[in-house]
């Protein structure tokens, strides 16, 4: 009874159903199958089998799901048997394929003694009826097993079936579909599925031997394809085998990261971590993988928004965040993630974990020298305040004195050290003034404006004056156009068109002009020019404080580099600006814009940096 041989077979019935249905040898002790694939051709060879028994008054028994068993008594109706009045004596058995497997079935495998009992019993009261012998009976539990996913299952009820055929007198019709034969895999079962039959009956596709050439065309074309079959076989398995070493790289390299990766699935469940980010903060996988993330987290409302924004969808960059370890202590990380979306559906997360906790440390120890350096350096311009105060007395009574020794001696050989003498402690005097004005502008004093109106033409003729006296002094000349009047602070503006002249005489090399537009009805503009080149480098720093303009060569700075940085000041105060150009070509030119009406500008002081006073 394990013949798997084709057995195409000749038609005894007279119902005009499938001729190998009808035509199957209904000697005792055979085992068909059938292989399908559409349910109507099922119906019509089943059909014509149970008609034939009919027709031999063979008693009948039906193993089938409701709607087969429906279809095949549909169909027997049509073909003019009385199924109502076979049933209701006994000479067709209708019984439900799932709840006859149940009787039976123990542990998900089919057990002999309950099989014989169940469906031996039934067999047992077909043959008590009477009828032809033998039993014509046709089954889809096999069917049901193999769909179950469950073929051993299958294989061995099948082998049942043959050992219950020499206790009964039965034919048995099965029936497969090829659905369930679909992969390459199930190749071996459907094998050992036809081995265990029989007759084996192919699907309805098969051509038969009614056209012999038809016959081994369909042969020759089943060659071609297991054939290609094989060959795709073959080509499959190195794919999978290089997916596969593939797979293993991907797994590698995650494993063993240097850097801490896992996942987060949509409620804040570890998923899964690697080693690295395992050894980050010191847990096993069972305290790390199935805990919510956020039991990590020394601050909750971080990592809520964290994940709120992942499943947003955005995308996470160094993200800051603080990470508690197993012993207790906090690492500060950062994070970049994005999450995994299948379908609109959130998976899990895809986070990379980078301590910086030494980094922090750091950042905070240098923040902390940082702050002892900037109370250093108020303490020292404080101190450099109060030197200056002290020092204003002692250079003025130096100056006072040297003034009468002018004014009461004619002799060059008193006058002219005298004058020397005055004049050093007028750069004196001018040097302990800017270092006063920094120091309050570096505490936060600001400068003060005493604003009333005033001219800037005379303002600068006033400067232009001062300069002409002094030794070397190169050719000036004030321009005017318009009115320069305005709300400003006299010595104030004094102060910075005279640090204006003083580092154009010093730098310049042909002569000094001072243009004063007075045109605008809102502004009024300075321009200083020069002959001289300031370099590149030095204009973008120019207006810094203790920063030496470059002296022509022989000279020495007459001050302490804190001009111009105090001439900004000054017109920032007012509310102004204060720029510089320089070229070749051009030579160089500083422009001030000062409104009429000197605003509060007192915030716009330029803050230095800390390396601008050290």
């Amino acid at each position: 009874m394990n013949s798997t041989a084709l057995d195409p077979v000749e038609s005894q019935g007279t119902t005009g159903r499938q001729p190998q249905a009808a035509g199957v040898d209904a000697a005792s002790g055979q085992h068909h199958v059938q292989f399908y694939d559409r349910d109507d051709h099922l119906y019509d060879v089943v059909a014509g089998y149970l008609g034939a028994g009919f027709e031999a008054g063979q008693p009948l028994v039906v193993i089938a799901t409701e709607a087969h068993r429906e279809a095949f008594c549909r169909l027997l109706e049509a073909d003019g048997f009385h199924v109502a009045q076979a049933r209701g004596e006994g000479r067709l058995t209708l019984l439900d394929a799932r709840e006859t497997l149940a009787t039976f079935m123990v542990n998900g495998m089919p057990d002999w003694e309950r099989f014989r009992s169940s469906v031996g019993g039934v067999l047992q009261a077909c043959i008590a009826r009477g009828g032809r012998a033998p039993i014509r009976a046709y089954g889809e539990m096999v069917d049901l097993l193999s769909k179950d996913g469950n073929p051993q299952a299958a294989l061995r009820l099948e082998e049942y079936w043959n050992d219950l055929g020499k206790l009964y007198p039965f034919v048995l019709f099965c029936a497969y579909s090829m659905d369930g034969f679909a992969s390459a895999e199930q190749r071996q079962q459907f094998e050992s599925v036809c081995h265990v039959h029989t007759h084996v009956v192919p699907a309805e596709d098969f051509v038969g031997d009614s056209d012999p050439q038809a016959l081994r065309r369909q042969i020759s074309q089943l060659q071609q394809r297991s054939r290609a079959l094989e060959t795709e076989l073959v080509r499959r398995h190195k794919l999978e085998q290089a997916l596969k070493a593939r797979e293993q790289e991907l797994t590698d390299f995650l494993e063993n990261a240097v850097e801490g990766l896992h996942w987060v699935g949509p409620d804040g469940t570890v998923l899964w971590a690697n080693p690295a980010e395992l050894a980050l903060l010191g847990y096993t996988r069972e305290e790390y993988i199935g805990h919510n993330i956020a039991e990590f987290h020394a601050d909750p409302a971080v990592i809520e928004d964290m994940l709120d924004r992942l499943r947003r969808q955005e995308t996470l960059k160094d993200f800051e965040a603080r990470m508690r370890c197993k012993d207790g202590s906090i690492r500060h990380v950062l994070v970049s993630s994005n999450a995994l979306f299948r379908d609109g559906e959130f998976i899990h997360t895809r986070c990379f974990t980078r301590d910086i906790t030494d980094q922090h440390r750091l950042a905070e120890q240098l923040r902390a020298q940082n702050e002892d350096l900037q109370r250093t350096v108020r303490f020292s311009e404080m101190f450099v305040g109060i030197l200056g105060h002290d020092l204003r007395n002692p250079v003025m009574g130096v100056s006072a004195s040297a003034s009468l020794l002018l004014r009461r001696f004619d002799n060059e050989a008193i006058t002219k050290p005298a004058r020397r003498i005055a004049n050093s402690a007028e750069r004196m005097s001018r040097m302990i003034d800017q270092l006063l004005d920094f120091t309050g502008i570096r505490l936060g004093q600001g400068l003060r404006l005493a604003k009333r109106r005033t001219d800037l033409a005379h303002i600068c003729r006033t400067a232009v004056e001062e300069a002409e006296i002094a030794e070397k002094a190169l050719p000036m000349e004030v321009v005017i156009s318009g009115s320069p009047t305005g709300e400003w602070d006299v010595d104030r503006l004094t102060q910075m068109v005279c640090n204006l002249v003083s580092n154009a005489q010093a730098h310049g090399d042909t002569r000094v002009l001072l243009e004063v537009n007075g045109e605008d009805p809102r502004d009024v503009v300075l321009h200083v020019s020069n002959g001289g080149v300031i370099a590149p480098e030095v204009v973008a720093s120019i207006f810094e404080p203790f920063r030496s303009g470059g002296e022509r060569k022989g000279e020495r700075s007459s001050g302490l580099g804190l001009g111009l940085y105090i001439s900004e000041q000054i017109v920032l105060a007012h509310g102004g600006t204060i720029s510089v150009a320089s070229s070749s070509q051009a030579g160089t030119r500083f422009t001030i814009r000062l409104p009429r009406i000197a605003q509060n500008g007192a915030g716009a002081f330029r803050e230095l940096e800390l390396k601008d006073a050290v």
